[in-house]
């Protein structure tokens, strides 16, 4: 038995030790993203239905488009795409030093974009594929780029700006010449690597066989740039986690934001009110009270439509109402079929009753309803605002309180099965359901079942923000 105990632990030691592509990420480079196991995770990723809709021929044709470019490539080349498709679908590394990236620039829909990428590595940048055919790949991705290649030893040079050569079973291709021997170095060199550095940080990282999509970046590095973010000039970011992977159809991805001010985690509620906001349409948002003076200016920016104008003064008059609101307050709206027309209602709980509300109505002209119960400002000839108490909230909306009442005997945010299958965070500071089907029909025309939830929380030092995505 003793003895079993031995050989085991030798063989877990002798794993550990093994060379993986997580060696060649120095410790003074600035951000690596890791994408693990890409053909199995591709597959899952086929199952999402918002995916899905951007892959499959029912929807944006991407992977037929992708498919056909490479195809293309082939009958003009006489190469062969599974070469290159096959080291895709492995261990795939970037890192880099002395860039910054937006997290949301690292999607797009045109392969010219990713191209244009490789054409431009910086020069202390680099792409690591895990292929036992280097030659063959590197030789595709200068067919793939344009670009004549040639050799300097053990060292392939792609027209004059990206230097390749194999380490083992990998390709490394690099933005200059001095960045590959670097890369190399460290490879074989463990007091250069991140992982024996910063050995704690590099543990709390997501590299297991359940992620997909892993990695850290030093600093502002990355942007991240979400649908409601505050920026705060007193605030830094020391550092930012992430990863992502694929869980019954759901992609589902996180970043842990460590910055140097401490904040006071809000305890998780009780209830849920968001819950109860009746369903107009299709987006939702429940956001605390101490954030949301600066969220509003954000708010108003990210529900533009095309016809918006109207809607200035009640993104100003709802601005003052926060001022008497306490806890959180709920967002809830939708974009009707001809995807110009917004109707949108903030919802609140109010902490020192209606006093000061009604002063700031009437200084805007407004006038009070008794037949209907409710107050109206009027915008244009055509666009109005309503104030209201319906149940537990004070409610302002530019639609009524007879068209709110008779939409919140329909359905409740909580009757969605969507939401309660997303959603698991109960302590938030922002937390936002999109229904995405909803948007892209009204858009596109296509018919998907497809919904967002969003949520950032405050603990201490760090900013967490999750991502669901259906």
């Amino acid at each position: 038995m003793k003895k079993h105990i031995i050989i085991i632990s030798l063989l877990l030691l002798w794993g550990l030790a093994l060379p993986n592509i997580l060696n060649f990420v120095p410790y003074d480079y600035d951000i690596f993203i890791r994408f693990n196991n890409n053909g199995y995770w591709y597959k899952e990723l086929k199952e999402v239905p918002f995916a899905k809709f951007i892959l499959n021929n029912e929807g944006l044709s991407f992977e037929s488009y992708f498919l056909r470019y490479l195809e293309d490539i082939d009958y003009k080349n006489g190469t062969n795409k599974e070469i290159f498709l096959s080291a895709l679908s492995s261990d795939v590394l970037f890192l880099a030093k002395g860039i910054e990236l937006s997290a949301e620039n690292l999607i797009s829909l045109d392969i010219n974009y990713y191209i244009d990428i490789l054409k431009t590595l910086s020069k202390d940048s680099a792409l690591i594929f895990e292929t036992n055919e280097s030659e063959k790949v590197v030789k595709y991705f200068s067919v793939l780029l344009g670009y004549d290649l040639k050799t300097e030893g053990n060292i392939y040079i792609l027209g004059d700006s990206i230097f390749s050569r194999s380490l083992n079973n990998y390709l490394i291709l690099a933005g200059s010449k001095t960045a590959l021997e670097y890369i190399v170095n460290v490879f074989n060199s463990p007091n250069l690597q991140f992982k024996t550095k910063f050995k704690d940080l590099y543990e709390s990282l997501a590299f297991d066989e359940k992620t997909w999509i892993s990695g850290y970046s030093k600093g502002d590095a990355i942007k991240l740039n979400f649908p409601l973010d505050i920026y705060e000039e007193d605030v830094f970011t020391e550092y930012i986690k992430f990863s992502g992977f694929i869980e019954n159809s759901v992609l589902k991805i996180s970043f842990i934001q460590k910055t140097n001010k401490e904040e006071k985690p809000i305890s998780s509620p009780t209830e849920d009110l968001m819950e109860k906001v009746p369903v107009l349409g299709n987006y939702f948002a429940g956001i605390n009270i101490t954030d949301s003076l600066d969220i509003m200016k954000m708010f108003e920016q990210w529900t533009v439509t095309s016809d918006s104008t109207s809607l200035e003064k009640l993104y100003d008059l709802t601005s003052s109402i926060i001022n008497n609101a306490t806890s959180t307050f709920y967002i809830v709206g939708d974009i009707d079929d001809s995807a110009t027309n917004l109707s949108v209602a903030f919802l609140f709980k109010l902490s020192d009753g209606l006093n000061e509300i009604e002063n700031t109505i009437k200084k805007y002209s407004g006038r009070y309803d008794a037949n209907e119960g409710q107050w109206i400002i009027d915008i244009n000839d055509e666009n109005k605002v309503y104030f209201y108490e319906f149940e537990q909230f004070f409610v302002v909306s530019n639609i009524d309180k007879e068209t709110y009442s008779k939409k919140a005997k329909i359905q409740r945010l909580m009757d969605l099965a969507a939401y309660n299958y997303l959603d698991k965070q109960r302590s938030y500071n922002i937390k936002i359901f999109l229904d995405l089907g909803d948007f892209i029909q009204k858009f596109l025309g296509i018919k998907i079942n497809s919904k967002l939830i969003f949520w950032q929380e405050k603990d201490g030092y760090f900013i967490k923000y999750y991502l669901d995505i259906m």
